[in-house]
């Protein structure tokens, strides 16, 4: 004769699922507080971790794709630009 879940007796479902359920509050009272501690540490320091990165990243970025101001070629050197320095004498 198999022994199946129909043949217990209600109260003893009941017994089991009450027990089950004081045990469930008790880890609950007793373990969750110092779980959601770590855990909201750890998320805390990834998240400011995280933006940080990523305002690094976005600050390099900008700074890479800057490009410097050229001085204009009568700045470099002191003297006047001539009116035909890019062409060839012929």
């Amino acid at each position: 004769m198999a022994f199946s879940a129909s043949d217990t007796p209600d109260w003893l479902t009941r017994l089991v699922q009450g027990l089950l359920g004081i045990l469930g509050f008790y880890a609950a009272v007793r373990l969750l507080p110092s779980v959601l501690r770590s855990m909201t540490r750890r998320f805390l320091f990834g998240l400011i971790g995280e933006i940080l990165l990523v305002a690094l990243g976005l600050f390099l970025t900008r700074r890479a794709t800057e490009r410097p101001a050229r001085p204009a070629p009568a700045e470099e050197n002191g003297t006047s630009p001539r009116p035909n320095a890019s062409r060839r004498s012929e």
